[in-house]
Order: C-alpha cells, then sequence, then structure tokens
C-alpha cells in the first residue's frame, strides 16, 4: 500500500513539473528569442542628433543574457563587419554575458581608445583566457594590481628591447640555417625521422621509390618545425630534448582555444572540449617541471639529469621565472603564465608564417619575383662531389642575412604584412579609467550618410577595439579578401626608392603581452618564411597550384580549417 501510494506520488509529481513535452520547451525558447530580438531592435533604433554627443546604440540581439556570444566565437571578424555595415555607426554597443562592450570602428578613434589609461592593468577577457585555456587556478590574476602590473609589462618591455630582439634574431637565424635543410629528411623510418616529422606531420615518401620527393601536412610540418626551433631559443636544447611531443600538444590547444575559452567543462561531450584540457594539462604539468628545474639551477642545486643544463635558456624566459620566484609563486601557479607567454610567441609566429607560405606558392609569379627579390641575401647552395671529393652529395647550405632582407626587401616584407591583414583575429580590450569623448573625423564621416559624430563613453565602461574588422574594412582596402600585397608599398619621398609601409595597418593585433607585430616575431617569421621559400619547392598533391584554405576562429591569427597535403622536393 506504501509503495503504492509513493509511485502515485512520484508519478504526479512527473506530470506536474516534468511532463512539458519538448516541442513546448522548443516553442518557449523561440518566444524568448523573438521578444528579445523585438525589444533590443527598438532600443537600438532610438532617434539621436549627429550634431552633438551621443550614447553608444546597442546592435540587436536574439539571446538573453548570452547576446551576440555566440556570433562572437564563430568569427568575430565576420560578425564585427556585418554588424558594423547594419548599424552604419562607428561606434557600436554589443552584448555579451549580460555586459555591454562598445566596438570602435573608426581607425581614428581606435588611436584615440589605445592612447587612453585603462582602469585595470589586466581585462576579464585575458583574465578568462588565463583560467580557461592556459589553467590558471585564480593565483596569478589574484595578485596585487602592482605586482601583476610588473609581471605582464616587464615580459611586453623585454619583447620590444633591441638587445633581445637582435639575441633572438641571431639565434634564430643560426638554427634556420643549420635546420631549415632538415625541414624533410626524405627518411621512411620514423626512428630516422627528425622529431618535427613525426606524428600530425604526416611526412611520407612516394611508393615508386623516388628519395627526392615527399608528401606531408604542410600546416603540421611548418608548425612542428617552427615550434622547435623557436623552443631551443626560447627554452633551451634539454627542454626541446626532454618534452618532444610539445608541439602538437600546442596546436591541439590552439585548435580548442574557442571551446575552452567559453568555458566548456570537461566532461562536456564535444571533442574539443576533452582534447583542449588534456593538453591544457600536460603543457602546465611540463612548465610547472620546468619552472622546478630552473629554480634548483639557478639556486646552484642539481637539477636532475633531464634537465640539467639550463645556460642557454633565453633572458626573457629567465627574467620572467625569476620574477615569479620574487612574487612567491608555486611551479604549478606559475605554470599558466610561463604557457601563455610561450603559447602566444610561438602560435602567431607558426600561423602567421603557414599563410605567407600558402600564399606565396599559391602564386607562382608573386613566388618568383620574391625569390628574385631576396636572392642577393638568402642563397640555398650544394657542393659538388667535384668541390668536396667524396663519393656522395653534401647535405644542402642555406646563407642567410635577416638585416639585408629587412632593408632591402620590400616586397617580401609587403607579403608578411598583407598576410597580417587578411589573416590576423587580434582584439584590443580595455576598461575606461575616465571619461572619454570619441570624435569622428570628416574623412571617415564621408563614407556614411551622415555628419561626423562624437560618443560619450562613461569612465569604467568597457571597449573592444576589432583589428580584424577593420582589415577587411572595404573603405579602408580595396578588395579586402583579396591578397595584394602591393597595397603595401609605397616610394620613399627621400630616396625615390619604394618601401614597406607597416603604417597602413596600424594599431596590429594584439596579443597576450602586447603587439603580435612586435621585432621579435616579425623577425622570425620572415626568417622562416625566406629559409622555405629559397630551399624548397612545394606543390599540391592534386592541382595545378596550392588552394589557400579557409579560416578557422582562434587567438591572434586564424588557423586553416583543413590542413594542406603538399609534395616537397629540394631546390638544390
Amino acid at each position: 500500500m506504501e509503495r503504492h501510494e509513493a509511485s502515485s506520488l512520484i508519478q504526479a509529481v512527473r506530470e506536474k513539473y516534468f511532463g512539458v513535452s519538448w516541442s513546448t520547451v522548443f516553442a518557449v525558447v523561440v518566444l524568448v528569442c523573438i521578444t528579445t530580438r523585438i525589444i533590443s531592435g527598438f532600443q537600438s533604433r532610438r532617434e539621436r542628433d549627429p550634431s552633438k554627443s551621443q550614447t553608444v546604440r546597442l546592435a540587436p540581439y536574439w539571446f538573453p543574457w548570452i547576446g551576440h556570444g555566440p556570433a562572437f566565437l564563430w568569427n568575430h571578424v565576420t560578425f564585427f563587419t556585418r554588424t558594423r555595415e547594419s548599424m552604419n555607426e562607428p561606434v557600436f554597443g554589443i552584448y555579451i554575458r549580460g555586459v555591454q562592450h562598445n566596438a570602435v570602428a573608426s581607425p581614428s578613434m581606435m588611436k584615440t581608445v589605445l592612447s587612453v589609461k585603462a582602469a585595470t592593468p589586466h581585462n576579464q577577457v585575458l583574465d578568462q583566457a588565463l583560467q580557461n585555456v592556459f589553467g590558471d587556478r585564480s593565483l596569478i590574476r589574484n595578485l596585487d594590481l602592482d605586482r601583476h602590473q610588473g609581471v605582464s609589462d616587464k615580459a611586453s618591455t623585454i619583447l620590444n628591447e633591441e638587445a633581445f630582439v637582435t639575441e633572438a634574431s641571431s639565434n634564430i637565424t643560426r638554427l634556420v640555417r643549420r635546420e631549415m635543410p632538415n625541414l624533410v629528411s626524405f627518411c621512411r623510418s620514423i626512428v630516422d625521422q627528425y622529431p618535427w616529422e613525426r606524428g600530425t606531420s604526416g611526412v611520407e615518401l612516394p611508393d615508386n621509390g623516388d628519395q627526392t620527393v615527399c608528401e606531408a601536412n604542410l600546416f603540421a610540418l611548418v608548425s612542428n618545425f617552427i615550434a622547435h626551433v623557436t623552443s631551443t631559443f626560447l627554452m633551451g636544447e634539454s627542454f626541446v630534448e626532454n618534452f618532444t611531443n610539445l608541439s602538437e600538444d600546442l596546436g591541439r590547444l590552439d585548435d580548442c582555444f574557442v571551446t575552452l575559452f567559453a568555458g566548456t567543462p570537461r566532461w562536456v561531450p564535444h571533442p574539443a572540449a576533452s582534447a583542449g584540457h588534456a593538453a591544457s594539462d600536460r603543457l602546465c604539468h611540463i612548465f610547472s617541471v620546468f619552472h622546478r628545474a630552473f629554480t634548483a639551477w639557478d639556486d646552484g642545486i642539481d637539477a636532475g639529469i633531464e634537465l640539467r643544463d639550463l645556460d642557454d635558456v633565453s633572458e626573457l624566459v629567465k627574467d620572467r621565472m625569476r620574477t615569479f620566484r620574487k612574487l612567491e609563486l608555486s611551479p604549478g601557479a606559475s605554470a599558466a603564465g610561463h604557457l601563455s607567454l610561450y603559447y602566444d610567441l610561438i602560435e602567431h609566429t607558426t600561423k602567421i608564417t603557414f599563410w605567407t607560405i600558402t600564399h606565396l606558392f599559391a602564386e607562382p609569379s608573386l613566388l618568383d619575383q620574391v625569390r628574385k627579390e631576396i636572392a642577393p641575401y638568402v642563397v640555398a647552395s650544394r657542393p659538388t662531389r667535384e668541390e668536396t671529393g667524396f663519393p656522395f652529395d653534401e647535405p644542402p647550405r642555406l646563407s642567410l642575412d635577416i638585416e639585408k632582407v629587412l632593408t632591402s626587401c620590400p616586397l617580401f616584407r609587403a607579403c608578411y604584412y598583407e598576410t597580417v591583414r587578411l589573416h590576423s583575429a587580434g582584439i584590443s580590450f580595455k576598461k575606461l579609467a575616465s571619461d572619454v569623448t570619441l570624435s569622428e573625423s570628416a574623412e571617415e564621416a564621408a563614407y556614411g550618410l551622415t555628419e561626423p559624430r562624437t560618443y560619450k563613453i562613461a569612465k569604467g565602461e568597457d571597449i573592444i577595439v576589432p583589428h580584424g574588422a577593420h582589415y577587411h574594412d572595404a573603405r579602408y582596402f580595396s578588395n579586402p579578401e583579396q591578397y595584394d600585397p602591393l597595397r603595401f608599398l609605397v616610394t620613399d619621398p627621400a630616396t625615390g626608392k619604394q618601401v614597406a609601409d607597416s603604417s597602413i595597418l596600424a594599431p596590429f593585433a594584439d596579443g597576450l603581452y602586447g603587439s603580435t607585430n612586435n621585432g621579435f616575431t616579425e623577425r622570425a617569421i620572415l626568417t622562416f618564411t625566406a629559409g622555405i621559400v629559397a630551399l624548397w619547392e612545394i606543390e599540391p598533391t592534386s592541382g595545378e597550384f596550392l588552394s589557400v584554405p579557409k579560416h578557422k576562429t582562434s587567438w591572434g591569427a586564424f588557423r586553416p580549417t583543413k590542413d594542406l597535403r603538399v609534395k616537397m622536393r629540394l631546390r638544390v
């Protein structure tokens, strides 16, 4: 009897609270979204007097609380471009997770925003990246502001110091000269291949026995090679030798960046969630182990046989390690800070190098022009058997003078700038420390249908500067979806020679630690690209020319939606 009554009670509760059909739930959700869109649409269309200072209009949205979040995460460049066009405003509001952000799409207003003081040295978006992507458990973010500012600013300062840039350029050039001829070893056995050829690179020799041609996944191969070389300079030989799979985990983290950034839990049945969290955990563990070893080495204690020799660690990493020690951070707490800086430097370099190479090999005429331009300063050669006196061929050699390339190859540098414009996905965030008035210039207002507009943005409000949307704005870049390096070539009035003008792109995309177009990354990207262009031939496995893949959203620069399977051979 009691069992029957209990069963009846459970059934009654089910019918009352859980008996709603899925169609009813769907109808309610649709109704809420439509109502939200109608209300936000009416609010957005409020008339304003363009001759007076005005507040920022909020773009209509469909979803309560999360607002424009899904469109922003899917492809923020397309989202900002379409929203600016529909709003016809140089400044407009977007709504994400209950907070309004003011998006600035006017170049002159962008410069004003980037020049004003921020309310805090860090912001919610970067904190979210540190926590959700790089595994920060609030220990770094909860440091007092003075100490946090000191940590962040020191890394940015060192990256732009002439001494560090010179040292970095010299070391990476030396490593590229040494390793670029070995980008592909033409060995069938994985044991005989170089670390960057294994795994996702998919390097294979054809079955016809030709030992001069191989197939590879271009993006994975370039990513693993650049990560290996750059890690050797940043972290030292011991680090690279002991953590051979680090580059693949770094690429996996970048591939899953958006999913992790959104705060997707590990248990969600989504491949990017489980793979991304696992990669982040492994990388954090590696950097915590390295921090312990460096601490011991720095104190003159034996760090263990695996990481005993750390003399060749770069000054940037040494300074960051010692700064975290002064802040009394544990190895586990400091891992997120080390990983985020490492990721920021390597992944941006990797992606922009890949896109530059792909565009060059996709346009043979442009590739020929670049090769002729860099030929005096980037030389690939191979001594003959007569010259060496040996009965076998010597390995190829690469001579590379990056300083001459920077000063004497404007077309090559223009290709790099155009790649940044077309494939960068950077966004700057700032919370205002004081009220700001933004005024549109007459030249910018001429693109619209109204007089120059002025906006008042109050202290404490959030500002977004979408660099990628500006780079794809047809008002400032003709045919913005077309790859055209010539748009960056101008004539220097003093010398009458052509030069590559990077100011056309200003401001560049931001990274976690400042501008991703610092002297270090520009020289590294040009060095890797020049080495590949001079020494290697790259062809598609099918078709006549390489096809440039579409974009997949990530941090700093886009990833390709799919890898390119290519044939590779040496040019000498």
